[in-house]
């Protein structure tokens, strides 16, 4: 029972011969989430695709592909913003049907996974790692680096008074 009331609260239904439409998303980056998106359609479309809209910026279009059963599903890399959403069936005769538009919150998406600073980046398999020896000695590195630039500039203006131009002589008076 509960399982069924959470699945319920996730999904949304969208009217029409669309039925049920839920989303989840993974951080893959700080700016970009990926999407997968699965709805339910009736009928026989000949194709189904998913319309991200920002507001003011790009629309990109994604083609779900028949999972069986009624249900197509696909998979997009979008910005993170909660993006609208519109589902579109195109039947064989150049007809196509829209469903309302919903957001990636309304159809499941967690709200802390689209905000830009969140931490919910999970390292790949493959991706260099550095351990807390590497970071101390590189941080030594830096260190050391700046305490020689720094000797260098003082050892560079340390005599820079004695190499100014020499004090004009006092002009002699002429009416002697």
């Amino acid at each position: 029972m509960k399982a069924w009331l959470i699945l319920s609260l996730l999904t949304v239904e969208l009217g029409g011969t669309f039925g049920m439409a839920a989303a989840e998303a993974v951080a893959v980056s700080s700016g970009e989430i990926e999407v997968t998106l699965s709805v339910e359609v009736g009928g026989n479309p000949a194709s189904v695709v998913a319309h991200f809209i920002d507001p003011g910026d790009n629309q990109e279009t994604v083609t779900l592909g028949h999972q069986g059963a009624g249900t197509y599903e696909g998979t997009a890399l979008v910005e993170r913003a909660d993006l609208i959403v519109v589902f579109e069936a195109i039947g064989a005769g150049a007809t196509s049907e829209l469903a309302r538009p919903v957001t990636l919150t309304e159809l499941g998406v967690d709200t802390a996974l689209l905000l830009e600073g969140s931490s919910t980046i999970e390292p790949r398999e493959n991706e260099l790692t550095l351990d807390a020896t590497t970071e101390r000695w590189g941080w030594a590195a830096l260190g050391l680096g700046a305490g020689a630039l720094s000797l260098l500039a003082w050892w560079a203006l340390a005599d820079y008074p004695k190499r100014t131009r020499p004090a004009m002589p006092e002009s002699v008076d002429q009416d002697q």
